[in-house]
């Protein structure tokens, strides 16, 4: 007898039938342990492989989730020519350089909890005013750029910042509307080739307090008794501006704006007199167009230049079939091409003298600021130079007289005496107690001329000019 039988045999159990009956026990129950520890792996096999495949679906959708995020970021530019280069997009670009792993994924999240806030509040008049404010700026130095290159000179525009533009910063235009700044960049070219003066000017007012004649100015135009709009109340403006007298006076002076105007104020006075709370309201409006000044006539020109803010207008506010506007809109039948082309015609009128001060294009005033009249007030900004660029590179080589220039300088007189005595523009800027008159004066000819009692010759391109002026056509 072995030492292991010894201990496990027969003077452990006794006999032979115990020792067999032991060890057939014994193997059942190894079997058995066996096989459960076969099942246990499985188990735990199966659910590794569920990990890992859940691992990598999330993987995935965590990839396409991020390839949405990005195409999802539209510019806030509505690009309306092929010259348009600026693209405004999502900031979360930028933000997410140098991240990686949970702050990647946390930071698309957070992209999407902002465009969740940004589709609620889509038509949000502050949030439009803060997007236009930046596009602003970034036109400022895109046209500045343009223009230099076209007028080929050695001359530049100035850089005349003042308000909360001037120090280090004074291009973060972010910080400025962040910070409710108020201030201006003037920039202005002199004595160039192509363009005597230009002056290119860009403003922005935040947190001013509407005196009482600009807010019976406001209430009157607007015509609706359910928004008071009353001295004291918070108003912000924002605009960019462009004048362009050229050398040439075969080529047309070229004057155009846009604009936004927000104010905050209560939505009733009947409520605060009947003892309700009165709500807060904030709104805002679009202002804006563009205008050609010629001072010899070359009728394909202004056709083009007008066909140009046509088409623009047509693709927002269509004329042509009302069915196809939405009823609600009320801008789609207000602010069609040929009610902006006339009030053009109707704001840009000198009565003393019962002419118009140029062949005209569009202009508009107290737009609501939704985002698809942003797009189109963007386009407006976008066309400027398309619309003017092809008719400097056609009409400035063709050589002209002194008399065709001191015509030119009588015109201008004009368009000076319009500026001084019905521009509301210039009005509104020399009514603060402390005006920029600099700036305000800025759209001033360089050079003008008033000739007593000036005849002008029948049959001549100056009379011909003078009958379009006294009696504006459809171009």
């Amino acid at each position: 007898m072995t030492q292991s039988e010894t201990f496990l045999g027969r003077k452990q159990f006794g006999t032979n039938n115990t020792w067999r009956k032991c060890t057939k026990s014994l193997r059942r129950n190894r079997l058995i342990l066996s096989l459960y520890l076969l099942i246990l792996c499985f188990f735990k096999a199966s659910e590794a492989f569920v990990f890992l495949s859940e691992g990598h679906q999330h993987h995935q959708q965590q990839q396409h989730h991020q390839r949405n995020s990005i195409s999802r970021r539209q510019p806030f530019i509505h690009a309306t020519s092929s010259e348009q280069i600026i693209m405004k997009s999502s900031s979360v670009d930028d933000a997410v350089v140098g991240k990686k792993g949970d702050e990647l994924e946390d930071a698309y999240e957070n992209e999407d909890a902002d465009d969740s806030n940004s589709n609620n509040n889509s038509n949000d008049p502050k949030e439009i005013f803060h997007v236009f404010a930046s596009f602003l700026r970034s036109q400022q130095s895109l046209l500045i750029s343009q223009l230099e290159e076209l007028d080929d000179s050695n001359q530049k525009f100035s850089y005349d910042a003042w308000g909360s533009f001037l120090g280090e910063d004074k291009d973060d235009i972010e910080e400025k509307l962040k910070n409710g700044g108020s201030g201006g960049i003037t920039r202005v070219i002199q004595n160039g080739k192509v363009i005597e003066k230009g002056a290119c000017s860009l403003t922005l007012i935040q947190n001013g307090k509407l005196t009482a004649e600009r807010a019976r100015s406001i209430t009157g135009r607007q015509g609706n008794d359910a928004v008071d709009i009353k001295e004291g109340d918070t108003f912000s403006a924002a605009a960019l501006s462009i004048v362009l007298h050229t050398r040439s006076p075969m080529v047309p002076t070229f004057r155009s704006d846009v604009r936004i105007f927000m104010v905050q104020t209560c939505t009733s006075q009947k409520e605060e007199k009947e003892g309700d709370n009165p709500q807060t309201k904030t709104l805002a409006w679009f202002g804006g167009g563009a205008d050609l000044t010629p001072y010899y006539l070359f009728d394909e020109d202004i056709s083009s230049f007008h066909k140009k803010y046509q088409t623009l207008c047509d693709s927002y506010f269509s004329e042509t079939n009302d069915t196809d506007n939405d009823e609600n809109d009320t801008d789609a039948n207000i602010f069609t091409y040929s009610k902006m082309k006339n009030e053009c015609d109707r704001y840009f009128y000198l009565p003393a003298r019962s002419e118009h001060r140029g062949t005209g294009g569009i202009f508009f005033d107290d737009m609501s600021a939704t985002n698809k009249t942003l797009a189109f007030v963007q386009g407006v900004a976008n066309t400027w130079l398309p619309s003017w660029r092809p008719i400097v590179e056609k009409r400035h080589p063709i050589p002209y007289t002194d008399q065709q220039r001191n015509w030119q300088l009588l015109r201008r007189g004009r368009y000076l005496e319009f500026n001084l005595l019905y521009d509301r523009g210039v009005k509104f800027g020399l009514a603060n107690a402390n005006p920029r008159v600099e700036g305000v004066m800025v759209s001033a000819p360089p050079l003008i001329a008033w000739e007593y009692n000036h005849a002008i010759e029948p049959g001549s391109e100056e009379h011909r000019l003078m009958q379009i002026l006294k009696n504006p056509k459809e171009w």
